[in-house]
């Protein structure tokens, strides 16, 4: 989806990412805006094992459920993953302004992270509850912002943004109208689940072809 924008020359005025759209927010945001910063993004999504994020295994998950009482699993593979394809040591420093959205379990809220940290930022945005541990932000405790608001539009909004490219999207009924909403197409016909890492190419070549085709559509509509 990212690369039909970028052949067209859309590009953005500011990232909002939560869960996994944070982690690839993040990996642009700090780079060059061209389509080989996408083709970077897409290399390495296809090069992942599931065990380089979730080191699943009755060792690992015995040792996590006997060390503490909120996660099964450590971070260090996605604390090292990120380590190693960020280019800022703080959000601000990005290229393109850069937003992440994460969710308070303290004060049961949400919490745009916009300066600090980069790295924490990414791990807070991108923790999945009972599954990966929470991040410690002051006296926060911060998890992937996904469990309340999966597709960011109201921060978006708030932001200043007039129109919002969706990459995918979930409920966005609510802002029909108020803001000129582009729901780029996502396919994944086989369900393949998020912790699946099989799938990567050909997922992203199906939603390539969608976007291209979509953005065409668009693009003969207004003419």
């Amino acid at each position: 989806m990212l690369r039909a924008l970028y052949e067209r020359g859309i590009v953005p005025d500011f990232f909002v990412g939560a869960s996994a759209g944070a982690l690839n927010a993040a990996f642009v945001a700090c780079r060059p805006q061209t389509v080989d910063t996408i083709d970077e993004l897409a290399r390495l999504w296809c090069t992942l094992r599931r065990e380089d994020v979730f080191p699943f295994g009755w060792r690992a998950l015995v040792a996590g459920l006997a060390g503490n009482g909120d996660y099964l699993v450590g971070d260090h593979g996605l604390r090292e993953l990120a380590r190693r394809h960020l280019y800022i040591q703080r959000i601000e420093e990005a290229v393109v302004p850069l937003h992440l959205v994460t969710f308070d379990l303290v004060r049961r809220e949400e919490v745009l992270i916009s300066r600090g940290p980069a790295l924490d930022a990414v791990l807070a945005a991108t923790a999945i509850p009972g599954l990966l541990p929470s991040v410690r932000w002051g006296t926060r405790r911060l998890v992937d912002g996904g469990v309340v608001n999966n597709t960011p539009i109201s921060h978006a909004v708030a932001l200043g943004a007039e129109r919002v490219y969706v990459l995918p999207t979930a409920v966005i009924a609510g802002y029909e109208g108020k803001v000129d909403l582009v729901v780029m197409p996502a396919p994944n016909s086989h369900h393949v689940q998020p912790t699946d890492f099989r799938h990567s190419q050909r997922l992203i070549e199906g939603a390539l072809t969608a976007a291209r085709e979509f953005l065409g559509s668009a693009a003969m509509s207004a003419a």
